[in-house]
């Protein structure tokens, strides 16, 4: 019936997983072994099957009896399988659950349900948030009943008019698991956060490089051959994002360039080249009093230009020039550049957006990114080209920043720039910004559910600088003031926590269409969006974590 490649996987599945669900659980007075079995591949949502019974032998073959009858295609070599089973039950009334969920941050909870007792219509944490079996209106937690009843026609066959006015209770479950991806078997995390995803006891150089690999590969998979981006995804029902964001565009082809460093793929230069190109053709000329500025226009922000788009633009072909040692688009960044001036006032701070063409002011305020990203850009072309303006208008921003205590902002931009800054003048005000924007977050870090990857690229970027200090032996009074016991802790709790939002296979499988997320990295809390951005700023951090050495 099945191949040895689909023989040998359950077995190994049966053997690691025997005994591991404590002994079973009690519902109805009764002792029962509760074990589910998903399988899927990359091409369509995974199917799951349960097994309830007496004992662990006979639930598993349960279990295995209905994925018998489930499986379409029997000779089907090397699924995707999964193993959970059953360790604990809570028991709620219908109101007293979905307020309780309603205490948690969206798509934060981590258990499975059950709608009776006996675990007859029973879903696992990965079904129910792949399926958005339950959404939030005003803060409050209710049931998609829509969602659920055709999950239920698709995974059981079974046609149920489920609702508020049928289901009274709900039973929470918690399980420990492991998947078989054909090749090997991974045991599973089963806390809250890490709940479903394969458990790794050490972010060692070689797994640092497989995520940076497949998802800097991800990337180089989503470039049309216009040079555009395919922009993103809300994986659980396969909805593709229409917007497009140039600036993101360009950041997220720099943070290309930088994996670019650690795999020298030349299927990622390839896709890097298509999305630089696009981006170049996206920039207009504009000639202010003789002097030709060049801007990015976003279109589809009715024409505006950001300063973050022509900041990230600068980033994105500086590096290029950096890594591939071709000088071809340094005309292209010195126009830019000059554009960027058009947006700093006599006092050091910038202007956010302008109108095209006129280039008057649209909005004179709208996100700390952008003076970071700006300063950052101004100083990486002054690395290649010397030319004194570009750091006089650095310094000129920084003097503004620290005047208004912007390390108050926590940003991650600010780090970048304040660290390329003091590589240039290695004063010590630079290095104080630096670890103050910093030493504010450092708490934070360590605490905070959401995966949240900008952190780790500040964390990195202040890690940079200190070493810097030591190895030249500078400033060392001040950092020997910083708590680098904790800034090490929050880089390395930093590291393994965002593997939470990677989309591993025994993740992906339970979205509509794996294949089209697998490998990138996606954020919990939005829908489990996966974006252009939210993929960059996990490579970028991931990049510098083993740049510098690190392993956790």
């Amino acid at each position: 019936m099945y191949t040895s490649g689909l023989r040998d996987q359950l077995a190994a599945l049966k053997k690691y997983m025997a005994g591991r669900d404590g002994g079973g659980v009690t519902i109805e007075g009764r002792h029962k072994h509760i074990i589910f079995l998903s399988f899927g591949k990359a091409e369509a949502r995974a199917f799951v099957c349960k097994g309830v019974a007496d004992s662990w032998e006979e639930s598993w073959q349960k279990a295995e009896m209905e994925f018998d009858k489930r499986m379409k295609r029997p000779h089907l070599d090397s699924l995707w399988l999964k193993v959970d089973v059953v360790t604990t039950v809570k028991e709620y009334p219908l109101a007293g659950f979905l307020n309780h969920v309603s205490q948690i941050k969206t798509n934060y909870f981590r258990e499975g349900i059950a709608f009776d007792q006996r675990f007859r219509l029973a879903f696992l944490e990965q079904e129910m948030n792949g399926n958005v079996f339950l959404h939030w209106v005003k803060g409050q937690a209710v049931f998609r009943w829509d969602n659920i009843n055709y999950y239920v026609k698709r995974n059981y066959g079974l046609n149920l008019l489920l609702g508020n006015d049928v289901v009274k209770r709900v039973y929470t479950f918690s399980t420990v698991s492991a998947f078989h991806d054909g090749s090997n078997l991974y045991p599973l995390g089963c806390d809250w956060l890490n709940n479903g995803r394969r458990y790794v006891s050490k972010l060692a150089p070689e797994i640092l490089q497989s995520i940076i690999c497949k998802s800097s590969q991800y990337l180089a998979g989503e470039v049309l051959k216009s040079g555009m981006f395919r922009y993103g995804y809300f994986p659980c029902f396969d909805r593709e994002i229409s917007h497009y964001n140039i600036l993101r565009h360009a950041s997220t082809t720099y943070s290309m360039i930088e994996a670019y460093e650690v795999t020298q793929s030349e299927t990622l230069a390839a896709a890097i080249k298509l999305g630089l190109d696009y981006l170049v053709r996206e920039i207009v000329t504009i000639d202010c009093g003789g002097v030709q500025r060049g801007f990015v226009v976003e279109k589809t922000d009715n024409n505006s230009i950001k300063l973050g788009a022509n900041a990230a633009a600068v980033l994105a072909l500086a590096k290029y020039i950096e890594v591939f040692s071709e000088d071809g688009y340094l005309s292209t960044i010195q126009q830019l550049a000059r554009g960027i001036l058009c947006f700093q006032r006599d006092d050091g701070s910038f202007v956010h957006v302008l109108n095209y063409p006129d280039l008057s002011i649209r909005e004179a305020q709208r996100i700390v990114y952008y003076d970071g990203e700006a300063t950052f850009a101004l100083a990486r072309l002054y690395s290649l080209d010397n030319n004194p303006k570009w750091l006089k208008a650095v310094e000129q921003a920084f003097g503004y920043f620290i005047d208004n205590q912007y390390w108050r902002h926590n940003d991650h931009w600010l780090s970048y720039c304040s660290h390329e800054l003091f590589l240039h003048r290695p004063k010590r005000k630079y290095l104080l910004f630096n670890l103050k924007n910093a030493e504010g977050v450092l708490d934070f870090c360590l605490t905070r559910e959401t995966t949240y990857p900008t952190l780790l690229e500040l964390l990195m970027a202040c890690h940079k600088i200190i070493s810097i200090c030591k190895q030249r032996g500078m400033y060392l009074d001040i950092i020997a003031h910083f708590d680098q016991s904790k800034l090490l802790k929050a880089i390395h709790h930093r590291a393994r926590h965002q593997l939470n939002g990677f989309m591993f296979p025994e993740v992906a499988m339970y979205f509509k269409m794996p294949k089209k997320v697998l490998g990138s990295f996606y954020i919990r809390h939005h829908a489990f969006r996966v974006r252009i951005d939210d993929v960059e700023h996990n490579l970028s951090g991931y990049c510098s974590y083993l740049q510098q050495g690190m392993s956790g």
